[in-house]
């Protein structure tokens, strides 16, 4: 039996998956000042009705998501070795140190970092967590190891993210946010990690513990630890992958999981989740993590809703529980309940919700209406300005020119606890047909026991200098004797990728190659060998399909 755990802002889901069914679902309330109450309701409910021998616990969660969201983020001293001839002034989330040390384009260290330089320029604060980023850092990983060591060694650092080790892809400017963003969710994934453990520990429960990543698979939930920043995603990816396992999306869809703090919107086609174009943007800043293509509207279940003049505003911040529950702003959950399109809390409370509103003229549930249209009209222009990205993407091929891409809209899917109320109205604004799934309102924990694991590396291959390197594994050495040919680096790229698969513990299963390619290397007139480049990857995706009851 697979169980899936879903830790989101307002609610905590459980399920257990067999035999290609569902066999029990239950959603309690999040218990922000002590995750571990919500994860035990949560898990009691499940083990009660379902007696069956546990084969994996699968996580997911927008605990991470939510810090992001509210800016909630840990402070972090970003560290970047940019070498000559880049600015990247006004490109970072926060301002950084520039520091000496660099590596060039083929992978030899012209310059260490400077231990003077490194004892005057930074200082000893009361924030140890450190984000490091070098430029070609993926070709050789040498500068930032020495400047992560000096860290431990010198200012006491209780966590250093390498960019280097996040992504073995070129991109400096993404790997550096994503180590400054990956910094600063740590801690808060901490906290996660250690209530999940303590929860399992409680009830005896011994079985591999894994959490969905940003691109839909999932890995050990202790190697996760050094890549927080994936978890960004995991809430985002689980639904996408709930939805695949729940339903056959055909044709240009959208789908929105609305859940307690915000709306999380993915582009389908033709029954595919699309991926997003070089990684994924947290707040407007591109990293290197590899995730679908998302978007996050600040609308959910617990958005605040206030009035702007005369305009009626939904989130993004969350300021509590809904009124229904004992809060203390208005919310959109207050006017789902209000319309009986939600069944929890008080009634009563709802109605006073919504009565605080000053909208001269109208009834309590016309005021309802109100709130519901406003939030579905914020989740429609979110929708249309990812349509319009997606049209509007550059083009690298001759194909993508000729056939440019026109998507017409031919439905919208809802999951989540509070998704039917805003996806039908958000569809009926856009003309399109409503699509609510069975089990849709627990689809996240469906997505993260039924996502396979994924691992993915990058392997740069130079056939001259004789040399190769990963930058997730945060190595370069000598090339083997024989790794001279496309098959021959394509064999030692899985080779690789099963090691580490190995070394994490995470089951293998199929393996395919997402890109590779080839540069002649040409000194004088004649070609003195080859420089390759191979993605490799498990083939993400779902154990199974999900039969409908």
């Amino acid at each position: 039996m697979l169980l899936g755990i879903d830790v989101g802002g307002t609610f905590t889901d459980a399920v257990a998956v067999a035999d290609g069914r569902v066999l029990e679902t239950v959603k309690v309330p999040t218990t922000h000042d002590d995750l571990l109450v919500g994860i035990l309701a949560a898990l009691d409910h499940i083990v009660s009705r379902c007696p069956r021998q546990i084969s994996r616990v699968a996580l997911s969660t927008t605990w991470v998501t939510n810090a992001v969201v509210e800016g909630k983020l840990d402070p972090v001293e970003l560290l970047v070795m940019a070498g000559p001839g880049l600015n990247l002034s006004g490109l970072l989330p926060v301002t950084p140190r520039f520091l000496t040390g660099y590596v060039d384009h083929r992978g030899i260290q012209v310059q260490a970092p400077d231990d003077g330089e490194l004892q005057q320029r930074i200082p000893k604060t009361a924030d140890s967590v450190y984000a490091v980023s070098g430029k070609f850092s993926v070709r050789n990983p040498d500068a930032e190891q020495q400047l992560n060591a000096w860290l431990k060694e010198h200012r006491q650092a209780e966590h250093v993210t390498l960019g280097g080790k996040l992504s073995g892809s070129l991109n400096f400017l993404r790997r550096t946010n994503g180590a400054y963003f990956n910094a600063a969710v740590w801690r808060r994934f901490k906290d996660f990690e250690a209530a999940i453990n303590q929860a399992l520990a409680a009830r005896d429960i011994i079985a591999p513990l894994v959490i969905l990543k940003a691109d839909g698979g999932t890995m050990p939930l202790t190697a996760a630890g050094e890549m927080p920043v994936e978890a960004i995603f995991t809430g985002p990816a689980a639904s996408v992958m709930g939805i695949q396992a729940l339903t056959d999306c055909r044709g240009t869809m959208v789908s929105l999981d609305v859940g307690g703090t915000t709306t999380d919107l993915a582009l389908w086609q033709d029954g595919q989740p699309l991926l997003a174009a070089g990684g994924a943007f947290v707040e407007r800043y591109p990293t290197a993590v590899r995730a679908f293509q998302l978007l996050s509207v600040g609308v959910g279940g617990d958005s605040e809703v206030r009035l702007a003049g005369e305009e009626v505003v939904v989130g993004p911040l969350r300021r509590g529980p809904a009124m229904a529950n004992g809060g203390t702003v208005p919310t959109l959950s207050d006017a789902m309940i209000v319309l009986e399109e939600a069944s929890f809390g008080s009634r009563k409370l709802a109605e006073a919700a919504m009565d605080q509103l000053a909208l001269p003229g109208l009834t309590v549930r016309e005021k309802a209406e109100t709130v519901l249209q406003a939030a579905a009209r914020q989740v429609v222009v979110a929708i249309r300005q990812m349509l319009l990205r997606e049209e509007t993407k550059p083009v690298y091929r001759v194909a993508e020119i000729t056939q440019p891409v026109i998507l017409d809209l031919q439905g919208v899917i809802g999951v989540g606890g509070a998704a039917a109320p805003i996806a039908k109205r958000a569809a009926a604004l856009l003309g399109a047909a409503c699509v609510l799934p069975e089990h849709g309102e627990v689809a996240n924990a469906i997505g993260a026991a039924v996502s396979r694991p994924t691992l993915e590396i990058n392997l740069r291959a130079d056939t001259v200098a004789g040399r190769y390197s990963v930058g997730e594994l945060g190595l370069e050495a000598a090339l083997p004797v024989g790794v001279r040919t496309v098959a021959a680096v394509t064999d030692f790229a899985k080779q690789l990728l099963c090691q580490r698969a190995t070394e994490l513990k995470m089951e293998q299963g199929e393996s395919e190659v997402v890109s590779l390619e080839s540069f002649p290397v040409v000194k004088g007139f004649n070609r003195s060998g080859w420089i390759y480049q191979c993605r490799m990857q498990l083939t993400p995706g779902v154990l199974m399909r999900l039969e409908e009851a």
